[in-house]
């Protein structure tokens, strides 16, 4: 440890010098500061870029990938008793020539006994005993929308009331049930319709017991005689399919809703007039040409960005401020310098270039149509625009656009949509494998969050300057004690030879 001697022998302000004498050491560490802050604000910028292409690859994932979601049709009816809604693959026109039944669910009807219809009524009091633990496991199939019979197991114990067996019923079993305490009526129906299944002598049933017998029983649902109409195990029946004649094919279908070449039909009601019912599939080319429309927006906006980002101006005068700087400063000054100061960060980038570059690129491919009159988003009317200064930004031409559309709206939706297949894919899959990459090397660039800096090329030499910030940081420290040595010494001396220059005095004096 130096000791420090202030300037009382010399007269000297040593604290002041010796800072004098250090701002002017410092330089180099003040260099090390601003090339850190210049690696962190490239690394932002960077980022920000990143932040961009995720943003624009959000909005192709969103609303550009699924056909569906990008080349719509509408579909009418020419009569109520069946409303329409129609997919991509729907065309032209289909007829329905009646409509001879609904499809209905399968339903049936206990009789509680009249001493016992309270819905608070426990099983036990109903005369249920259930297992040794008073457990009642219930089995039972109950036809499902595809038809098929799935099986579905309930547990009630004989302490439960009917209500309450009424709520376990009507849980995730494909059945809906409902008690009328008044006249002890307990209805099952099934959610489904159609007409069921065969059940032993019974045809057309909808839902069967496996298990359960003597719940049911004691709910009405009485006979234990297989042949019986009124057998318990029988919980639904009488379901039927609907019947309708289309295009002079006679059909049956088990529920009032399907699909049949391309149209969602909703059979609302019977039908016999001589007039057929005509369902009519269209394009929805405005919601086609609004669905471009955003896109060229959204995509001409990431363009300006990145353009403005390459070309904006650098102010080589203006370097990050150093604290000492700031401390002199008003907080708006310091804005207004930071703001020259991070200008430029990527000018001229050639990451940033290329990722443009590519997607630029990516606009004169063919797309995913089979259709080589509309596999290019020129042939459709999109195009860039004239102004090189506009960086490659799209334009349309709605009237060419339309037209496309109306030739041929699937070639125009492949042409942006089609999932990539031997590198035949759409417009908007080779953008997304394009900012995939372009995310990609920039990560290896400037790193994301989650990143440690010894994962990335800007954290590496970030790594770097604070090794060589420390080590001046010592080198200073060892400069100040040097300093402070060589003063402590000049006032010693100085101390000294005014104590001889007293002594001398006084000799003289005598």
């Amino acid at each position: 440890m130096v000791t420090r001697i202030g300037g009382l022998a010399s007269g000297m302000d040593i604290d002041s010098l010796v800072e004098k004498l250090m701002s002017a050491e410092k330089a180099p560490l003040n260099k090390l500061y601003q090339q850190k802050q210049k690696y962190e604000w490239q690394r932002d910028a960077y980022r920000d870029v990143n932040k961009q292409l995720a943003s624009f690859d959000k909005f192709l994932l969103d609303e550009m990938t699924l056909q569906r979601d990008f080349y719509k049709k509408s579909a009418t009816s020419s009569h109520d008793a069946v409303s329409v809604t129609a997919n991509t693959s729907a065309s032209g026109t289909l007829k329905i020539d009646k409509i001879d039944q609904l499809a209905t669910a399968g339903n049936r009807v206990g009789l509680v006994a009249e001493s016992n219809r309270a819905k608070t009524t426990t099983l036990k009091s109903l005369g249920v005993t259930g297992d040794a633990n008073g457990k009642i496991d219930i089995k039972m199939k109950v036809l499902q929308n595809d038809g098929s019979m799935k099986e579905v197991t309930k547990t009630f114990k004989t302490s439960d009331t009917i209500e309450s067996v009424v709520a376990g019923l009507n849980k995730d079993t494909g059945l809906n049930a409902f008690y009328d305490e008044a006249t002890g009526q307990f209805s099952l129906t099934t959610q489904a319709t159609g007409k069921g299944v065969k059940y032993g002598d019974h045809d057309g049933v909808s839902a069967y017991l496996e298990t359960g017998q003597e719940l049911f029983s004691k709910l009405g649902f009485t006979s234990s005689d297989p042949s019986d109409p009124n057998y318990a195990n029988v919980l639904a029946k009488g379901g039927q399919d609907a019947k309708l004649t289309v295009n002079g094919a006679e059909i049956t279908r088990s529920s009032n809703t399907f699909d049949i070449n391309g149209f969602n039909v909703t059979l609302k009601d019977k039908y016999s007039d001589s007039k057929p019912i005509t369902l009519t599939a269209t394009t929805d080319a405005d919601a086609m040409i609004d669905k471009i429309k955003k896109f060229v927006e959204t995509y001409n906006g990431l363009v300006a960005s990145l353009n403005s980002l390459t070309s904006e101006k650098k102010y080589r005068d203006f370097l990050p401020l150093t604290e000492e700087q700031k401390a002199d400063m008003e907080e708006k000054d310091i804005e207004k310098w930071e703001e020259k100061a991070k200008s430029g960060m990527l000018r001229s980038d050639p990451i940033v270039r290329n990722a443009l570059s590519s997607m630029r690129g990516i606009m004169y491919e063919k797309g995913g149509s089979n259709n080589a009159l509309f596999d290019t988003l020129s042939e459709m009317g999109i195009t860039t625009t004239k102004s090189y200064l506009e960086g490659g930004k799209l334009e349309i031409d709605e009237e060419k656009l339309r037209a496309a559309i109306t030739a041929d709206p699937q070639a125009v939706s492949d042409t942006f949509t089609k999932s990539l297949e031997n590198g035949n894919g759409g417009i908007v899959q080779k953008l997304r494998g394009s900012i995939k990459n372009s995310v990609a090397t920039i990560e290896k660039k400037a790193g994301k969050t989650t990143m440690t800096e010894q994962n990335y090329s800007i954290g590496k030499s970030l790594i770097g300057v604070d090794d060589r910030i420390a080590a001046w940081k010592v080198k200073l420290e060892n400069i100040e004690k040097r300093y402070w040595k060589q003063f402590s010494a000049m006032e010693q001396a100085i101390n000294k030879a005014n104590q001889q220059s007293s002594m001398f005095m006084q000799g003289g004096g005598f």
